[in-house]
């Protein structure tokens, strides 16, 4: 009797230890140990190996995916309840719901693990870590929300992750899941050797990057140039309304005067965040002419988050998420429009336009996506823009780099996420872009956290949360392109390659095949 209920309770706890480990590797506003990420992957594979069946490994991969999923996006209920205006508990429903649909990719991986069981164990761990980065580069293109990619984790710790301009960040979280998978085994002389060899090679490899690209607080030379960002902490309840608007703008210019006379003589790029002036910028001659004359007068260029519109001959309004360049003259000098938007915040898909959930667009209207990857040019500026959650897409920083960016800049409004860890994770997701890409990166936002992330993925300025606040500080600007810049198209198809050569070479031989 008691050796059944440690049996039935074993599944249980190895679930539970595999949720907690990926609450604990992300932040979480109490204690964050990144590498405890590679839990996950470990008990998904002991809960599908050990299961009676098949349909027990996907549901215990489910469970236990779900568990963990949920409580690291548990904010999800604030922009929901807060923003959205549903009831607390179906916001709470709602983001089950999320975790439930993103966990799925455990209970595959389970699935496959039960699959594997016998297969020798060097092999297993190879199949199952590139089984893990194709989970997570497929849903990343199919469910559009990333952000809980193992990297994601430790990014916190940028040692771990300066590989990834070789491999990207899911074939990174891939090989780590190779190595934790060869170390379990590590009574078998050949796993315990690759995954010592496999960690030292990235550690290693992370030690020589970082070692090589000194941090650089505050870097000068012909290649850098100052930024200043402002922080306007407006109240997301207020921001639409029509009364405010003007209260807004004044805002934006008084602490962006402030911290300009703070530094005389400098002309920073000055970044204010996304949708920081919530109103038609192109038709508000009085509220835009205050805006272009701050740009003269600085000699500076202004780059911030404006609603975009524009009219077509019959009349139709089409709405964008735009963020607009001004040159230090006042004129506008170029515009981006956010290309990947965020369901049910920024459009409504067509198959749930539901009259519950019209209170999440805010006011603007439905969102339409943009198409150009090109630039915003000013001078020596080549500015890669990724607008909020844009910048936990890879290919996105990837296509920005491809059109010459030689700086990447995510302005956001992470006031969504309210007093959570989300904004923390947010900037952790977009350090990875810079690692990949090799380029520094901007993040201009409306609550915090707003920083400078060095081309290593090291953030070596940022500021507060929910605070009226500025922060100053020095960007360089880079060329060329990494190794997983020029491979990364290619690097499915060679994972994949790869896979299929493991799989076939470790079959077992069916009895009435000849030894």
């Amino acid at each position: 009797m008691m050796s059944d209920i440690r049996l039935s309770s074993l599944p249980l706890g190895i679930g539970l230890a595999g949720a907690a480990a990926l609450w604990l590797a992300f932040p979480n506003g109490c204690l964050a140990l990144p590498p405890l990420a590679l839990g996950l992957p470990l008990c998904l594979v002991l809960l599908g190996r050990d299961a009676p069946g098949r349909g027990a490994a996907l549901r215990r991969g489910w469970l236990c995916g779900t568990a963990g999923t949920a409580a690291v996006l548990y904010w999800l209920t604030i922009p929901m309840s807060t923003v959205g205006n549903l009831p607390l508990a179906l916001a709470a429903v709602c983001a089950v719901l999320v975790a439930v649909c993103l966990a799925s990719a455990g209970g595959l991986f389970s699935l496959l693990a039960h699959a594997l069981r016998e297969r020798p164990p060097l092999a297993q761990a190879f199949l199952l870590g590139l089984a893990w980065y194709f989970l997570e580069y497929a849903y990343a293109l199919v469910a559009g929300f990333p952000w809980l990619p193992l990297a994601g984790a430790l990014a916190a710790w940028p040692l771990w992750i300066q590989a990834a301009d070789v491999t990207g960040a899911y074939l990174l979280a891939g090989l780590w899941v190779t190595v934790t998978l060869c170390l379990w085994h590590w009574r078998r002389p050949a796993c315990l050797l690759t995954g010592l060899l496999l960690a030292v090679l990235l550690l290693g490899y992370g030690g020589w990057r970082l070692h090589e690209s000194p941090l650089e607080a505050d870097p000068r030379g012909p290649d850098s140039v100052a930024v200043l960002f402002a922080e306007g902490n407006i109240d997301q309840n207020q921001k639409w309304v029509p009364a405010y608007q003007r209260r807004t703008v004044e805002t934006y210019l008084r602490l962006t005067q402030a911290e300009l006379a703070r530094h005389p003589g400098e002309t920073p790029l000055i970044v204010w965040p996304e949708t920081a002036l919530p109103f038609n910028f192109d038709n508000n001659g009085i509220l835009s002419a205050l805006v272009r004359n701050l740009a003269r007068q600085a000699q500076s260029p202004l780059l911030t988050g404006v609603p975009g519109f524009e009219h077509d001959a019959a009349g139709k309004v089409t709405v964008y998420n735009r963020a607009l360049l001004l040159a230090p003259s006042g004129a506008t000098a170029g515009s981006y429009d956010k290309e990947h938007l965020v369901p049910f915040g920024e459009y409504v898909p067509e198959w749930l336009d539901w009259n519950i959930l019209a209170d999440l667009l805010q006011e603007v209207g439905v969102y339409t996506p943009g198409h150009s990857a090109a630039p915003l040019v000013h001078g020596d500026l080549r500015l890669g823009m990724l607008i909020c959650y844009e910048a936990i897409f890879p290919w996105l920083a990837q296509a920005r780099v491809a059109h010459g960016a030689n700086v990447l800049v995510d302005i956001s409004n992470d006031g969504w996420f309210g007093r959570s860890p989300a904004a923390l994770q947010h900037l952790y997701l977009a350090a990875l872009r810079a690692v990949e890409q090799d380029r520094w990166l901007l993040r201009g936002t409306n609550t915090g956290i707003s920083a400078i992330i060095d081309a290593r993925g090291r953030v070596t300025v940022h500021g507060g949360q929910f605070t009226e606040n500025t922060l100053w500080g020095r960007v360089r600007l880079q060329q060329g392109s990494t190794v997983y810049h020029a491979l990364g198209p290619w690097l499915p198809l060679l994972a994949g390659l790869l896979w299929l050569g493991i799989f076939w070479g470790t079959r077992r031989p069916s009895p009435s095949t000849p030894r």
